[in-house]
């Protein structure tokens, strides 16, 4: 009995041994020198977005937060509105408020123009008899042309000042910061009164879905493929996830992680593999973004 137990262990442990892609399906052993290993790091999918102003060089501040950090929010909610957004509220309305004037004013030349260009016809159709006539001709050509040009100056000075408002207009956008996905707020930089400055207002990720981002030695690269099955770990992770690589980075460039042994070379040149963690990481890692992981990916 004894020997039949021993040999079925043996016959598993050959299967395993055999067939790497096993591993996945049955657990990873990240402890193994099978496979690469690679230092890595927790990440969402959609990247940690950084939310800043555009208000200029001169910067601004924060007058109103409307969230807080772990909130909820959906694309296209407004998070936060800057100090100056009342004075670009009020040259909006005062630059739309000057093309209503000139709008008014090329009305008034319309008509002056439809008058003037009836008379001048009218007073070309009569028979000029005298030099005082000739005249009062030539006064209504020159009213008529006059008339023309007013309404076209018109016209030119509504164009420029509809483009000022569309200017003004996104001037006052970009007094609010808006979410560009729906996600979670992970921090904020910037509260109530504070000047915004280079950390941004505010950064936000999807955590819906989570990669390991690993950092492979270029050496290594030609041995990663699309679909191969991999295996995360860290110390204090309740267990070891499973993982797939989704996507091989282009640039190479120097590691940004290094491992906790000193004799490890800290110079290395690496390339970025994405790898996809299994969704049941999703809710056990969220709180754990950039932390530092071992991933063993299995050829």
């Amino acid at each position: 009995m004894f020997l039949k137990i021993s040999y079925f262990i043996f016959a598993i442990a050959t299967i395993i041994i055999s067939c790497p892609s096993a591993l996945a399906e049955m657990g990873c052993i990240p402890d193994t020198q099978q496979g690469m290993g690679a230092l890595g790091r927790i990440e969402p999918r959609s990247r940690v977005i950084k939310l800043s102003h555009n208000a200029g060089p001169e910067g601004a501040r924060v007058e109103q937060l409307l969230f807080q950090e772990a909130d909820q929010v959906k694309s296209g909610q407004t998070l936060a509105i800057l100090s100056d957004q009342r004075k670009k509220t009020a040259e909006v309305e005062t630059a739309r408020a000057r093309v209503k004037v000139l709008q008014a004013q090329r009305e008034i030349e319309h008509a002056a123009r439809v008058f003037n260009k009836r008379e001048h016809v009218r007073y070309q159709s009569l028979k000029h008899d005298s030099a005082t006539s000739i005249s009062l001709a030539e006064a209504k050509r020159l009213a008529f042309e006059q008339s023309d040009i007013n309404v076209k100056r018109l016209s030119a000075e509504i164009a420029l000042a509809q483009s000022e408002v569309k200017v003004k207009e996104v001037e006052l956008n970009n007094m609010h910061i808006v979410a560009p996905i729906n996600g979670t707020i992970l921090k904020i930089y910037a509260r109530p009164g504070e000047r915004i400055g280079d950390k941004s207002v505010l950064e936000m990720a999807d955590l819906t879905e989570l990669d390991a981002v690993a950092e492979v030695y270029e050496s290594d690269l030609l041995r990663v493929k699309v679909g191969q099955s991999a295996c995360v770990h860290a110390v204090g992770f309740k267990r070891v996830y499973n993982a797939q690589v989704r996507e091989v980075g282009f640039l190479v460039r120097k590691n940004d992680l290094n491992d906790t042994d000193p004799l490890t070379d800290r110079d290395n040149r690496i390339i970025e593999v994405r790898l996809t963690l299994e969704s049941e990481a999703v809710t056990e890692l969220q709180h754990q973004i950039f932390r530092q992981v071992k991933i063993r990916i299995i050829p």
